[in-house]
């Protein structure tokens, strides 16, 4: 009765902005007529201006024309949730409102909207993980079959199976003439250093649990072994037949003949038409001539106007709180990366706690995207979730491109998980590296000499590599940890130890193979996870809800992160693109290999980098 009852008292902003000025109006015309006039004029303009202020930043921002036409831009990398300051919007003048949080909002208030016919969606170096681009895909799909025009447009020098997933969602498809197509088919895989580092003199030492937790594998091996060969060959099956389906339903393409095709090599855009991947060339002046002739037309509104006028007309009202939390990045632990993004396990317990304690939170959905990282981090992280779940609080897990290894073990304590057909996920596994500089070291004559107290006081100096008998040891302290994770999955998972173990082993699974398995509840997007959500905390169908972001409390006005670079060096970028980390996480990724030990990551997997 608590909640209920305020809210059959909540006035919108409007009425509480009439009743202002009507009391302003009211105040100012009895002050008139006692001869006040100086107050009177006063109170009469306040009126007025809150009246202005009103119409020039919320009515009029939000306003669009009749059958308006939404233009996309998908280029670059697409962030899930980027945190915005004020610095930020100055320094990338708008850029921030592209974000998969935003361009989702947008297409799923598009479908019911009358007011917009039609969206043209610029499709030109993009980067995102096969997740990413098949959720995209499914918003566009969605709008499309909701009699929306949809054209989607490639203007990069050369596109491939991603960016023709994405296109399949909208109803023509339109190519630069000069566009090359890489119809290359689906790998996996990355780069293996064992050769290069001993060339150096630096020796590697690592340690996985279990056979298929490849992780490591790049710097103990010059080539994958089979178990991990294995568990990559099945995952990029599932991608290529998640492609390949999606193209023969919308391009109405015999679907063997797609796989072929999926694998053609580089062809021109006119031999893309000859094939019906794609419908014509052309240019963008072509496409927004064929929804309006007149060039100086207002018809065509942006992603960050629409937005605000999405919000405007559907954020009404006092309602249920469901929580949001976002997770991207590399889990780490202690002190922060300087830039990147980054999972910081603190602040992520902090938002659970900040999130739970409110009472208007009905339930939290859990938007993950990370591969995994520190094995201390990763638990701080689950221990957050049943402490909210232990409030009452529901917790619903929407999984990305890749939810692996700490990833997963974010998750497993959930209520429910939605992943992503093609998100990458499981990997339940431990790996644990360290590296040795002596042989280095001693080439350029630099030579170490301790004083200790036992023989391994020395053990985690650079100066040597540890000893058969040390790394026993530590075997048998990851063998603890690989143990106590399978216990948290088959805890969360309601299976048993046996079964958790059949599905752990370090093997990275599909959101499809992982459905059939048990790892997660259901296939779906970001929007199944909020129905769970709605389920679980039992709000009521004909009730709108309200997302509420909970995000790490930052400085004043972001400024640490301001001052950062989200971008690494050239060559900082040259060696993430290498071993197909994205560039973004690549700062808390390097910081976690440095510091060695035992670590929850993912494999590296080029085709979910961006």
């Amino acid at each position: 009765m608590k909640r209920k009852f305020p809210m059959r008292l909540w006035i919108s902003r409007e009425v509480r902005l009439a009743i202002m000025v009507a009391v302003l109006l009211l105040l100012g015309l009895l002050a008139l007529t006692h001869h006040e006039i100086k107050a009177g004029v006063s109170l009469l303009v306040i009126a007025a201006a809150s009246l202005a202020v009103f119409w020039y930043a919320v009515i009029r921002p939000a306003r669009i024309p009749r059958e308006a036409v939404i233009t996309i831009r998908l280029s670059g990398s697409i962030h899930e949730d980027p945190q915005v300051t004020p610095i930020d919007q100055l320094l990338r003048r708008g850029r921030a409102a592209m974000s998969l949080r935003n361009l989702r909002y947008a297409l799923e208030a598009v479908e019911a909207d009358p007011s917009v016919r039609g969206i043209i969606v610029e499709i030109g170096g993009f980067e995102a993980g096969l997740a990413t681009c098949h959720e995209i895909y499914r918003l566009l799909r969605a709008a499309h079959l909701r009699g929306k025009r949809i054209v989607a447009l490639f203007t990069g020098d050369g596109l491939g199976p991603r960016e023709l997933l994405i296109a399949a969602g909208a109803t023509e498809v339109v190519a630069n003439p000069d566009t090359m197509i890489a119809m290359l088919g689906v790998a996996a895989g990355g780069i293996f250093l064992k050769s290069a580092l001993e060339k150096f003199g630096v020796q590697a030492q690592t340690l996985q649990w279990k056979e298929y937790k490849g992780a490591a594998e790049m710097f103990s091996r010059d080539a994958m072994s089979p178990a991990l060969r294995e568990s990559l060959d099945a995952i990029i099956r599932d991608s290529e037949r998640l492609i390949a389906e999606a193209i023969s339903e919308s391009r109405k393409i015999d679907l063997e003949r797609v796989h072929e095709l999926l694998a053609a090599g580089f062809i021109s855009a006119k031999d893309a038409a000859d094939a019906r991947l794609i419908d014509r060339s052309g240019y963008r002046e072509d496409i927004r001539a064929s929804f309006d002739a007149d060039p100086d037309s207002k018809v065509f509104i942006s992603l960050g106007r629409y937005i605000r006028h999405a919000a405007h007309v559907r954020e009404r009202g006092r309602r249920p709180r469901i929580a949001v939390v976002c997770a991207t990045g590399p889990v780490v632990a202690g002190d922060a990366p300087v830039a990147g993004e980054f999972i910081s396990a603190s602040a992520t317990a902090a938002q659970f706690d900040r999130a739970s304690r409110d009472e208007r939170v009905s339930a939290i959905v859990f938007r993950i995207n990370s591969p995994g990282g520190s094995a201390v981090a990763s638990d701080i992280v689950w221990r957050a979730v049943r402490e909210a779940q232990g409030r009452g609080k529901p917790v619903i897990v929407s999984m990305g491109d890749v939810a692996g290894s700490g990833g997963y073990y974010i998750a497993a304590g959930a209520d429910a998980i939605v992943a992503e057909p093609a998100t990458v996920t499981g990997s339940i596994g431990v790996v644990f590296t360290r590296f040795s500089l002596a042989n280095l070291l001693n080439q350029l004559g630099v030579h170490f000499d301790f004083v200790k107290t036992s023989e391994r006081a020395d053990a985690l100096s650079i100066s040597r590599a540890l000893s058969e008998d040390e790394l026993a040891q530590i075997d048998r302290t990851v063998g603890h940890l690989y143990d106590n994770f399978v216990a948290r999955v088959s805890e969360g998972r309601r299976l048993t130890v046996e079964q958790a173990e059949a599905v752990a082993r370090g093997r990275v699974w599909s959101g499809v193979a992982a459905k059939q398995n048990g790892l997660v509840d259901e296939v779906g997007g970001f929007g199944r996870a909020i129905e769970i959500a709605r389920e679980r905390a039992k709000i009521e169908r004909r009730q709108d809800h309200e997302l509420v972001d909970y995000r790490p409390v930052r400085g004043l006005w972001g400024l640490r992160l301001a001052m950062g670079s989200e971008r690494m060096p050239f060559g900082g970028e040259l060696v993430a693109r290498a071993i197909g980390v994205p560039v973004r996480w690549a700062p808390a990724m390097f910081e976690l290999l440095a510091r060695g030990g035992a670590i929850l990551l993912c494999p590296f997997l080029g085709f979910w980098s961006d």
